[in-house]
């Protein structure tokens, strides 16, 4: 969200599907993205690291959550970079 003017983030809680919404409004993450962005090491970020979503996503893990980046309209109000907290199938949350 560093070029944008007007920075926006929303937080969301969805009752029925007890999913977590995390929306920006800065650029959004291209589809062929996604499913990497929490890889270990993966970064298009200068300087970066590849440790910060991959670190989120096992600590998620490790409470019967995932996390999972998303372009579907159904989540992502904001059309920037999107995030989806859920419960595991394996979880008990």
């Amino acid at each position: 969200m560093r070029n944008k003017e007007q920075r926006i983030i929303k937080l969301d809680y969805l009752p029925d599907s007890k999913e977590i919404v995390i929306a920006n409004s800065g650029e959004k993450i291209p589809d062929y993205r996604l499913d990497k962005i929490c890889d270990l090491f993966y970064s298009q970020r200068p300087n970066g690291r590849g440790i910060g979503l991959y670190l989120s996503k096992q600590s998620l893990n490790e409470a019967g959550l995932d996390i999972y980046a998303t372009n579907d309209k159904t989540y992502n109000s904001l059309n920037g970079a999107c995030f989806v907290i859920n419960q595991t199938i394996e979880g008990n949350v």
